[in-house]
């Protein structure tokens, strides 16, 4: 199992055999808001990887490999030992043609992204170009950077989650996240946060360095009714933040599944894992999308009527508060919410999952 370091205990309890690519993508990396720049960075690490670990995998002799729907490597290098592969896809799914409605509504935008990228949409279509020279596969399409479909994909969510629910083929099994409480979940004060429901805010674990954005919050909230509970990550020092009125808790971590089964009201980054985890709850949404496929989540959940999204660049004080309080105000939104958690509690699971690796397994004579 290829990933990078933060993840090596829970792959090697789950008992997989830990390879490192942290020297070519971690956590650490940087996520550009241009989609075009941030393939530049996924392309770029796909040729290092490759070049590193090739070699190995090629020893191990693989039968089939299941790779991460954003790591072109995995499907760059199953086309190169010409063996079946499935994707394992955490995000929203986008149409495969080109001219469906939503990808021709989102042509605007990728044309903008892709005249601010222009020098790293140059460099992108070098390496794919190289990738395809020296390995003997197709080159890599940007519009495919985000999407690297297999002939079985393992979607992580389930279909009405999806922008284009209606578009999908028999290769694509919608088995619902796979949410659970975490071993290594960091102990919280809940006695402290009182027995009243309360807001929950949190940017993740990789976009989470943002004091201006924290700030934000507890001017928007330092006089509300409700208790806030704000998780800040481990790279930015609590006293930064300035005077913390006592209606808020702050920590680095917070046990997220645990504390959303009591809030009113989730504010976060709309980064997949934490949307599922959100609706899984029943919480309704506040999304401020930060970079990557966030926008398009938050955009969707806000369709369904599970919560409200509010432009990064356009956020304050004022509409902070204004949005929660008018998502707290009217229980449809929660109502949209418990909906959409109710249909990944019925959507299969990780049996449902494993049954169709076994079956493609059946299928490929393995």
């Amino acid at each position: 199992y290829y990933s990078s370091e933060a993840f090596q205990p829970a792959i090697e309890r789950a008992g997989a055999t830990f390879r490192s690519v942290a020297n070519f993508f971690n956590e650490q990396t940087s996520v550009d808001e241009n989609l075009v720049r941030f393939a530049y960075t996924l392309i770029q690490a796909t040729q290092e990887i490759i070049a590193a670990i090739l070699s190995d995998v090629i020893a191990d002799k693989p039968d089939y490999i299941i790779y991460d729907s954003l790591c072109i490597w995995g499907k760059c290098i199953a086309q190169i030992l010409k063996v079946p592969a499935i994707s394992s896809v955490t995000t929203i799914v986008r149409p495969t043609s080109l001219l469906h409605r939503e990808v021709l509504a989102s042509l605007p935008t990728m044309i903008r992204m892709s005249l601010a990228g222009r020098v790293e949409l140059a460099k992108f279509l070098a390496i794919t170009d190289q990738l395809h020279k020296t390995y003997h596969i197709p080159r890599p399409p940007l519009a495919d950077v985000y999407n690297n479909l297999a002939e079985l994909n393992i979607v992580y969510s389930t279909k009405q989650l999806q922008m284009y629910p209606n578009e999908f083929n028999e290769s694509y099994k919608f088995v619902g996240p796979f949410i659970g409480i975490r071993a290594e979940a960091p102990p919280f004060p809940f006695d402290e946060a009182g027995n009243e429901p309360f807001i929950y805010i949190s940017l993740g674990t990789v976009f989470n360095n943002n004091v201006h954005f924290y700030r934000l919050c507890v001017e928007a909230f330092a006089d509300s009714k409700y208790r806030v509970i704000l998780s800040v990550g481990s790279k930015i020092e609590i006293a930064s933040l300035g005077a913390i009125p006592n209606t808020f808790i702050i920590k680095p971590f917070v046990p997220q599944l645990q504390v959303l089964q009591r809030a009113a009201l989730f504010i976060t980054h709309s980064g997949m894992n934490s949307v599922s985890e959100g609706l899984y709850e029943g919480v309704p949404l506040l999304m401020i999308p930060q970079a990557a496929d966030q926008m398009f989540i938050a955009q969707r959940v806000q369709q369904l009527g599970a919560g409200k999204m509010l432009r990064n660049t356009k956020v304050n004080a004022q509409s902070l508060r204004k949005a929660a309080e008018e998502i707290l105000a009217y229980h449809t939104f929660r109502q949209a919410s418990v909906a959409l958690g109710a249909s990944f509690r019925q959507s299969g699971g990780p049996k449902l999952a494993a049954d169709e690796i076994e079956i493609f397994k059946r299928k490929h004579g393995i």
